[in-house]
């Protein structure tokens, strides 16, 4: 079933970079599936470049609404409703034994640009993120 034909919302490019932004300009993003961002950016990337590209696209997307409310057809959410859509790795993950990876947090959204059918996540970075951070704290001590 496509995002389309699911419970889903409408939301501006522009407010999800403004989401992105608040999670934080140097957490990294993964995208799996959209050919116009991995066009544009080398993933993973930093939520700063993204979140620019977004506002330069500036379209519109679906998202799919992760509870499948009855209620989701397609009404457009801000970016301080994104929260409500928001899924993790975890729920669509089966990791066997006790030692579970810190990556399975990690969020993710179900994507697509409105009148296109190409499916696609954005996906949080966790190991990126803190890959980066550990590199920037070790330079500035060298330097």
């Amino acid at each position: 079933m496509s995002i389309e034909d699911a419970p889903h919302f409408v939301l501006q490019s522009k407010e999800l970079a403004t989401w992105i932004e608040k999670q934080g300009t140097d957490r990294w993003w993964n995208v799996d599936g959209d050919p116009l961002l991995t066009g544009r950016l080398d993933f993973p990337c930093p939520g700063d470049e993204l979140a620019a590209e977004l506002r330069k696209i500036d379209r519109l997307l679906l998202v799919q609404d992760k509870q499948k409310r009855s209620n989701a057809t397609g009404q457009e959410i801000h970016g301080d409703e994104i929260d409500t859509v928001v899924d993790r790795l975890e729920n669509n993950v089966q990791i066997t034994g006790d030692k579970k990876p810190h990556w399975l947090k990690d969020r993710l959204l179900y994507l697509c640009w409105k009148g296109s059918r190409n499916e696609w996540l954005l996906v949080e970075d966790e190991e990126t993120t803190e890959r980066t951070q550990d590199d920037l704290a070790h330079a500035s001590k060298k330097g």
